[in-house]
């Protein structure tokens, strides 16, 4: 049968569209505004590769070591893969969240695409290719030492050959290459879901706050598994009771599905096993499934909302933009003010990397608060005005929303609206950066004071005591900010950035050890001063001193100081200072 040239030619510029597509696609997952260099792209996977393996592998190697080298596997060892395996699911979902917003071709993609003669099938092909590969590198990273480690200390019960232990090695690869696959998706479509069946603006607030909360219980339950495995060690030993009485709970735990995938392909016959493994490839089938008609539902309306150029203003949203208005005519007190205050919450609202920044970050901060009310319920004090590590928790809280929008606010999404403020600025350019710092407090801190009131009302039932401990925070919230802010020369969002100054390659553990000790020492002082209004009523004062020397210092500096609009690199050579 002679085989069409030109449908041979078709199909194969359709596969050279789909290679080029896929590897758009799949360096889209990493590169972003916050990554924008290819180097710093490579440098800065390179180590996340390096230290989820090395989380997974340490994990893995000392649940199999005191175990299995020198005593056999007694039917056992399924219980530690599935502890490795939840590991890893949890690892892999975070993953998945962070990359949420990339997930599926935006404006951009589309405007491009749309004129060239592309198939919609070669575009859906070529994402769901780049998925394979993301999770496939993840997947590969995260389960490279695990596998070694399971390999090495169980292979040795069954066989000494070399076969053997690349066997073991595979089937552990291939089980933990189907769990990421099915978390991912599971993500996947969620998202798709939600931008299929909501409206746009609906879907933006929603997808915030489902990915805030996804998040939150990832790392909640990471923290658990790293912080506290022991309280796991009850739920993990029971697994095996389950399983001996074949009790149906055992096939509620989707971890145990691609265990038993994992069982199955080492060659084991036992029926729990092979029934898992079924539901194991159910799973996989299901996401295929959920990728093909997320794409049939999301795409023509996702199609739709980015080419779309002109939006309705919503009666909600012109009462908001009012309400904003008159807190910003209340508290700003100069054209400049206003100017910086109304683009950086704009801008905020419109940037969707720059949210999930910020969402990233509360979620982290969240789930670490969870995870020590949690911890605390056992301490003698409870969750009461006592008890400082509580008392800990919402300063966490108020540090970490602070430091992702000093995080955020470096990374530009408008640069080529900086030309306004370059030819308007004023000679008092303390007010741009008093226009910044103001909002922040007002829209940002003031809120999440009000909130914290609000929980610790309810906790505590003594208003006085909630009032305090809400007006602590909101006075370390405005040190804070006069700290993160000190000397800064920049239009928020408006500037270029150079990444990697925070060097959090190697400040990282400063960093954090510091953090530590500065949420210890402050949890202790408000513990003294909750007791003693008094004592209370001077710390305020302090505080409000030490909050205006800040201010006025910064204003001094900024008198002489010119605002910076292109950042520049830090030099590769650096000379010596030429004799005089």
């Amino acid at each position: 049968m002679a085989i069409d040239p030109g449908r041979f030619d078709s199909l194969k510029e359709e596969a050279a569209q789909l290679g080029i597509l896929t590897r758009h696609f799949f360096t889209r997952l990493f590169r972003n505004d916050i990554v924008d260099f290819e180097d710093q792209m490579k440098a800065r996977l390179a180590a996340v590769l390096a230290i989820l393996a090395a989380v997974v592998g340490w994990s893995a190697y000392l649940l199999v070591f005191f175990k299995y080298e020198f005593s056999p596997d007694v039917n056992i060892s399924w219980q530690d893969k599935n502890y490795v395996f939840i590991l890893v699911m949890i690892l892999f979902g975070i993953v998945t969240l962070l990359e949420w917003e990339v997930l599926f071709p935006d404006r951009r993609d589309f405007v491009n695409l749309t004129p060239l003669p592309v198939r919609l099938r070669t575009v859906f092909a070529a994402k769901l290719a780049s998925f394979v590969a993301f999770i496939g590198l993840f997947s590969a990273a995260m389960n490279s030492l695990s596998s070694v480690s399971f390999a090495l200390f169980l292979a040795q019960w069954r066989s000494d050959s070399l076969f053997s232990l690349a066997h073991y090695a595979l089937a552990h690869l291939a089980a933990a290459f189907a769990a990421c696959f099915s978390v991912f998706f599971a993500c996947v479509f969620i998202n798709f879901f939600l931008m299929a069946f909501l409206p746009s603006a609906l879907y933006r607030r929603v997808s915030v706050l489902v990915r805030f909360l996804l998040i939150g219980l990832f790392v909640f339950l990471l923290l658990t598994f790293l912080v506290e495995p022991a309280s796991l060690s009850g739920a993990i030993r029971s697994l095996a009771r389950l399983k001996d009485h074949g009790s149906p709970l055992l096939f509620r735990l989707p971890s145990l599905w691609f265990v038993g995938l994992y069982e199955v392909l080492l060659g084991t016959t036992d029926p729990v096993f092979v029934a898992l493994a079924r539901r194991a490839g159910w799973a996989l089938a299901l996401s295929f499934g959920a990728f093909g008609l997320a794409c049939a539902l999301s795409y023509f309306r996702h199609f739709r909302r980015t080419l779309e150029s002109a939006k309705r203003r919503k009666r909600l949203g012109r009462l908001r933009e009012g309400a904003a208005g008159l807190v910003r005519r209340l508290v700003l007190r100069s054209p400049e003010e206003m100017a910086v205050a109304t683009f950086f919450s704009k801008t905020i609202r419109a940037s969707p990397k720059h949210r999930a920044v910020l969402v990233n970050g509360l979620a982290v901060g969240a789930a670490l608060a969870t995870l020590s009310i949690v911890a605390n319920r056992r301490n003698a004090l409870g969750l009461g005005p006592d008890n400082a590590l509580f008392l800990a928790q919402s300063l966490l809280l108020v540090f970490v929303l602070l430091a992702a929008l000093r995080v955020v606010v470096d990374v530009p999404a408008a640069l080529e609206s900086n030309w306004i403020f370059r030819v308007t600025e004023s000679a008092a350019r303390n007010r741009y950066v008093a226009g910044l710092k103001k909002t922040i407090l007002v829209q940002w801190s003031l809120p999440l004071s009000a909130l914290i009131f609000l929980a610790h009302l309810w906790l505590w039932k003594d208003g006085g005591a909630a009032l305090r401990h809400a007006v602590f925070c909101l006075a370390i919230s405005g040190l804070a900010v006069e700290a993160l802010f000190h000397r800064y020369r920049k239009i928020p969002f408006a500037s270029t950035h150079v990444p990697g100054r925070l060097r959090l390659q190697t400040r990282i553990v400063p960093y954090l050890v510091g953090l530590l000790a500065l949420l210890s020492a402050l949890a202790g002082l408000e513990k003294r001063l909750l007791g003693h209004p008094g004592r209370f009523w001077a710390f305020l004062l302090v505080s409000a001193a030490l909050w205006a020397f800040g201010w006025i210092s910064n204003a001094r500096y900024l008198r002489a100081a010119p605002l910076i609009y292109e950042e520049e690199p830090e030099p590769a050579m650096v000379g010596f200072p030429e004799d005089v």
